[in-house]
């Protein structure tokens, strides 16, 4: 007969690991209990949902302002005074959004130019490099690091008085499309 210590070092053994299990999950359990913030403490968190309010109750109230568009600026269409002479939108391309408002000083117009287009990365390089080099504009070097596929900086002095007008000129390479921005200062008119 085997000695009765052998047969109940297992059990033993069993009982004080299930113990011990339990013992963790207890102590976690009482440590975690401890660990929830207090939602008024916590910068951006979210009040309760009973504390919310109803999403229709404010969209419904009166009084409500609805956010309004800038007036010199436009989607899907070149803003009223954008100089579309000069800053030219591709054949086939999109307009995305535009807008132009004058300088602080209104010596120069800022602009911008948000399109989508099928062409290529070279071709839109190479049209924007043609129709602001017949324009006046020279490219200026520039080493500025960039996330667009590619990044063109054009600047133009028309008279020695005259202040320089400068449009960088920016596409992205999705591969499904090209995203081309253009933004910078214009002489009016």
């Amino acid at each position: 007969m085997p000695p009765r210590s052998r047969a109940r070092a297992p059990r033993t053994q069993a009982l004080h690991e299930r113990g011990a299990a339990l013992l963790a999950a207890g102590l976690l359990g009482v440590t975690l209990g401890g660990c929830q913030p207090n939602l008024d403490d916590v910068q951006g968190a979210a009040a309760a949902r009973d504390a919310q309010e109803s999403p229709d109750a404010a969209a419904g109230a009166p009084g409500t302002p609805l956010p309004q568009y800038d007036a010199a600026s436009a989607v899907g269409d070149l803003v009223e005074g954008f100089p579309a002479e000069l800053v030219t939108v591709p054949p086939g391309s999109q307009v995305l959004a535009s807008s132009a408002r004058p300088s602080q000083d209104g010596a120069l117009v800022e602009v911008t130019l948000n399109l989508r287009s099928d062409e290529t990365v070279d071709a839109l390089t190479a049209y924007y490099t043609d129709a602001l080099g017949t324009a006046g504009f020279v490219v200026s070097p520039s080493s500025v690091p960039s996330a667009l596929t590619s990044l063109t900086t054009f600047v133009r002095t028309p008279a020695p008085e005259a202040p320089t007008e400068s449009l960088a000129v920016g596409v992205f390479d999705d591969e499904s499309e090209r995203l081309v921005t253009i933004s910078g200062q214009v002489v009016a008119g």
